[in-house]
């Protein structure tokens, strides 16, 4: 049944995209009827009429210049959409040296280790840092609680100690009325609507609206939601400044998950997160000087049902929970060289906090270099980071970072109290981190491998997830990686990676493998005005066991091994997509006790429109 309703849509969808010939009839008027003129208009109206003219766009904080080998961790809005991600943690899953965890389907939260770290994931909406504001977790974002229906690209930048994740909400710049509307539906009662509208005008203004309504109800496993959220912009754009004001509100919900085996369930939730700014920039950031500052609001209002019944854990979380947080930041871009600097200040509870930041980038045919460094004052810490990459020949590469993390004050015993659930980075030792590959290019792929250490760190424990989990002291560690990116093969393309670690530690497998084989084509021998577009992708993920540590010593999880399979048709402005994960139904876990959905399919249009 599900295959004849598959194919009835994507045959529906079709022949809605293409007009029939059939419906192009010419009505010929009675031959009493006397036609009446059209109003007269001005020569200069029908000429705004019908022209689309591209606007400059609203500032933003310029994209960092990262330093991989071969393709980069790098998605437009179109690519964003064609990648099958509903999530930021799907994006960092393709990362070397990340591992994802989740209790269930859509709405179950998510957080992403990095070298068996929770908290080593820093994400930067427009320029923005996204600090949890959900006391239950402590400093470990919810990646569910982010957007990608808002974004417009998305650059992961790997350093050696963390990973960040700079997000740029969507522009519009066209003075035509762009709409788009998003329809997909599928098991487990999914269902993903989307509406887009986004104007501007000739005097430079622009309007953006846009909002998505997602659900999921599952009767099998639990740990069903829904969400609704909304986006908006409203400003104005010049050649050499801007002005704009943006919010984004997300009221989400989420169904008691329980557990298979320890008893303990994750408990309900519902709350609103809302960010909201101003911002005003000026100047080029392409070249010349430039300026930019930001005035903006984080807030989560939590309304859910705080039960103590005997299943379910107590919930002490704050009600509601607000952040302001401002950023200053200049710079200026000559050539291959761009500098800034910025401060960022928080402001909470009668706390202000500054963290200035430096940053000084080079990038050429040759080489590209990184260097940051940053004063934490909220985390009372300092950095100091690089990357690099070197390209002596075309066809070999050489990339590599280093980290150094240490506290204001000095810390020389660590003392980790039972009671809490997650360690202020105050208390953390002295950090070295250090990545170093080598990468070769047979013709159109590149194949790499690389080696990663992190020194003694302390970990933090999802106790969001359960409360049994403890906060542990971890030794040294040092892991290998390797793979392939890039076209195979004309429009066959591979995305392989390979990571095993010295030992198995707490919240990574030391084996993980995550494949992806793709065909991606527009077929322009045969549609030569790029009007039809074809992507096929085979997924296949295996992690080995992965520990939990606890007061007792630790829980496990499984291995597994996870199929999924990806279709996208595009016609004219229309597409068509077709997802299913965990094809063969899987039973597997990543976290322990909760059940991963068995196999799951999504299928729908996205369809936009230039008026």
């Amino acid at each position: 049944m599900m295959r004849r309703t598959c194919l009835g849509f994507f045959v529906g969808a079709f022949f809605c995209i293409v007009p029939s010939p059939a419906v192009a009839q010419v009505v010929v008027p009675p031959a009493t009827e006397v036609p009446i003129p059209p109003k007269p208009t001005t020569d200069t109206t029908v000429a705004r009429q019908r022209t689309d003219t591209i606007k400059p766009p609203f500032g933003r904080l310029p994209s960092p210049r990262t330093t991989d080998i071969g393709p980069q961790f790098e998605w437009n809005r179109e690519e964003l959409y064609a990648s099958g991600a509903y999530t930021v943690a799907d994006l960092l899953e393709r990362v070397p040296g990340t591992t994802s965890f989740r209790t269930g389907w859509l709405m179950s939260p998510k957080f992403v280790a990095v070298n068996g770290d929770l908290q080593r994931i820093r994400v930067f909406y427009d320029g923005i840092e996204m600090d949890n504001l959900d006391s239950r977790s402590g400093n470990q974002l919810d990646l569910t609680t982010i957007d990608l229906f808002t974004l417009e690209n998305v650059v992961i930048e790997r350093f050696a100690h963390e990973i960040r994740v700079h997000l740029r909400s969507w522009r519009v710049d066209r003075t035509s009325p762009y709409t788009r509307t998003d329809i997909y539906t599928g098991d487990e009662d999914t269902n993903i609507y989307r509406g887009f509208y986004g104007k501007r005008w000739f005097n430079g203004a622009g309007l953006q609206l846009a909002g998505q309504q997602w659900n999921t109800r599952s009767n099998r496993f639990g740990g069903g939601g829904d969400a609704l959220s909304f986006m908006g912009r409203l400003g104005v754009a010049k050649k050499s400044w801007s002005a704009d004001a943006f919010f984004v509100r997300r009221n989400a919900s989420r169904v008691l998950q329980p557990t298979f085996g320890s008893g303990l369930s994750l408990p309900p939730f519902e709350g609103t997160h809302t960010l909201g700014y101003v911002r005003a920039a000026a100047g080029n950031q392409s070249s010349g000087p430039w300026f930019q500052a930001i005035a903006s609001s984080m807030r989560l209002a939590e309304t859910s049902d705080r039960s103590t019944a005997a299943q379910i854990r107590p919930d002490t979380a704050d009600s509601t929970t607000k952040k302001l947080q401002y950023l200053a930041s200049a710079g200026i871009t000559s050539g291959v060289f761009r500098g800034s600097v910025s401060d960022r200040i928080r402001a909470y509870k009668g706390d202000v906090f500054h963290s200035p930041e430096a940053r000084l980038e080079a990038s050429g045919r040759y080489a590209a270099v990184d260097l940051f460094a940053q004063k934490d004052g909220e985390g009372k810490r300092r950095r100091l980071e690089g990357a690099f990459r070197l390209t002596p020949v075309s066809f070999i590469a050489i990339a590599g970072a280093a980290s150094y993390d240490k506290p204001d004050d000095e810390h020389d015993d660590i003392d980790i109290p039972d009671s809490v659930s997650f360690l202020a980075d105050s208390l953390l030792p002295k950090i070295t981190s250090a990545r170093i590959e080598v990468g070769v290019r047979l013709k159109n792929p590149w194949i790499f491998g690389g080696f990663i250490t992190r020194d003694t760190a302390v970990l933090a424990a999802p106790t969001v997830i359960d409360t049994v989990y403890h906060v542990v002291p971890i030794g040294k560690r040092r892991g290998l990686y390797g793979g392939i990116r890039g076209k195979l093969i004309k429009d066959l393309n591979a995305e392989v990676l390979i990571t095993r670690w010295d030992t198995a530690g707490f919240y990574q497998p030391r084996y993980q493998a995550r494949s992806e084989l793709y065909l991606n084509t527009r077929w322009l021998s045969r549609f030569p005005s790029g009007s039809f577009g074809l992507k096929l992708a085979a997924i296949h993920e295996y992690r080995g066991v992965v520990r939990f540590p606890t007061a007792e010593g630790f829980n496990t999880t499984t291995s597994s091994n996870v199929f999924s399979g990806l279709v996208e048709i595009r016609i004219l402005r229309g597409v068509a997509s077709y997802q299913v994960r965990n094809v063969f139904g899987e039973i597997y876990q990543q976290f322990p006790d909760f059940i991963m959905p068995r196999s799951v399919g999504v299928y729908g249009l996205r369809w936009e429109f230039w008026n």
